[in-house]
């Protein structure tokens, strides 16, 4: 949240800097969707400059969805001077209006709204007590679990879903029993009507590493279908030996998701009694399957595996798992393995150019062969390969009691980039 309380309006020659757009100029519109359409561009360019007029827009403009506008522009910008009307926002005498402040307060974490906005909880309009029901979760107080926590018991399931993830984001401990209660009795009347509540309360309990949770969970794996694999996953984040029986028992599922799920969770939890059935996944025909199956191997710390995933290192038909058998590889430390991962240094797949830097450096990052191929993978014309070799060089560097040198900012991937890796790992 910005704390600066000026507001960098006016340039050197003494005009007010409006933007190229002429955004600040269109707030004074005489047509409101106008004025509406320039208090949302000022918001997704963080225009600070722009908080007092969008703060006069808030409080004085006679339409609804300017007003709108405004507020949730103001919590995109995030600036502390914006607080104060945007609580006063939460009387206003539209919905819209109100619900837009509730959801920009959120963003901004502002603890000083705390008050407000459990006042907006007995709000007559639905959708303003659900955000301001979020917001609370956004405000990082851990006290406000115990003022959320009757709301379980409303009969909204849409309201209780959203109550569930404002206690999930609060690290609310307190909520745990009554959490596990209301998973046993979806679990002994499941309802499809009911899926989206059960998914949310999975995902809470393993965010929340509650041990406790594991048996439910484990019975969610072996019978709730549509929640199976976050179960799965859930057990994974929570930890311990006690849920590695059901995760292997997934592993014979016919869900591929769900088997990708007990796969991860197995190699987060060590267990190291299901190495049996990994290995076999990692001649799996399916390539999202091998990918995870050479991660779980190398954090279970299977030696035995290295031949496989040398031989998948090289000759993999997917982009992606080769570089997955690099990471595993690394993760298994065996520095003898460098001369034979080096050649990989002009590999035509720019992912496991990346891998193999990190790989390299943290199988032994001091030796010259390493450093060589470490100074030219930074010199990549790919630039996530660049940059990840050179924080492999900087991170050798500090092992050495040296001053690394600054590494260029990683550009970070376009939704088109996102998604096609998404489409391609089957996590869309």
């Amino acid at each position: 949240m910005n704390s600066n309380d000026d507001f960098p309006s006016v340039h050197a020659s003494g005009q007010k800097s409006y933007g190229k757009d002429g955004n600040l100029d269109n707030l004074n519109s005489p047509n409101p969707r106008q004025r509406s359409q320039a208090a949302q561009e000022l918001g997704k360019l963080k225009a600070d400059y722009a908080v007092p007029n969008l703060i006069t827009l808030l409080k004085e403009d006679v339409n609804t969805y300017v007003r709108s506008a405004a507020a949730e522009a103001l919590g995109h910008i995030g600036h502390n001077a914006a607080i104060f009307p945007l609580m006063d926002a939460l009387r206003d005498s539209c919905s819209f209006v109100r619900r837009a402040a509730a959801i920009a307060l959120g963003q901004m974490q502002a603890k000083e709204a705390q008050g407000a906005l459990l006042n907006a909880l007995n709000d007559d309009n639905f959708y303003v007590r659900r955000a301001a029901i979020n917001a609370i979760g956004k405000l990082g107080i851990p006290d406000m679990g115990a003022v959320l926590l009757p709301l379980l018991s409303t009969p909204d399931l849409r309201i209780r879903r959203t109550v569930l993830i404002a206690l999930r984001r609060l690290n609310a401990q307190e909520a745990a029993p009554q959490m596990i209660e209301m998973l046993k009795t979806y679990l002994a009347t499941p309802n499809q009507r009911d899926l989206p509540v059960v998914k949310t309360l999975v995902v809470a309990l393993g965010d929340l590493h509650l041990p406790a949770a594991t048996p439910i969970l484990t019975d969610i794996v072996r019978g709730y279908v549509g929640a199976r694999s976050l179960a799965a996953g859930a057990i994974g984040e929570i930890g311990g030996v006690e849920g590695g029986p059901v995760l292997v028992e997934a592993l014979a599922d016919k869900s591929v998701n769900l088997e990708l799920a007990a796969l991860k969770s197995l190699g987060r939890i060590k267990y190291r009694k299901a190495l049996p059935a990994v290995r076999e996944f990692l001649t799996s025909p399916d390539p999202r399957l091998r990918r995870t199956a050479a991660l779980t191997v190398g954090n279970l710390g299977d030696a035995t595996a290295i031949p496989t995933l040398l031989a998948m290192a090289y000759n993999d038909s997917s982009p992606l798992v080769r570089p997955a058998a690099i990471e595993a590889l690394g993760i298994l430390g065996d520095k003898t393995l460098i001369p034979q991962l080096l050649p990989l240094v002009d590999d035509s797949n720019a992912y496991l150019r990346a891998a193999l830097a990190y790989t390299l450096s943290s199988l032994d990052g001091t030796t010259p062969e390493v450093q060589r191929a470490l100074k030219k993978l930074a010199q990549d014309q790919v630039e996530h390969v660049a940059f990840a070799a050179q924080r492999a060089l900087n991170a050798c560097e500090r092992k050495n009691g040296k001053r690394p040198v600054e590494a260029a900012a990683c550009p970070e991937p376009t939704p088109k980039q996102i998604s096609w890796l998404r489409r391609f790992l089957g996590r869309a």
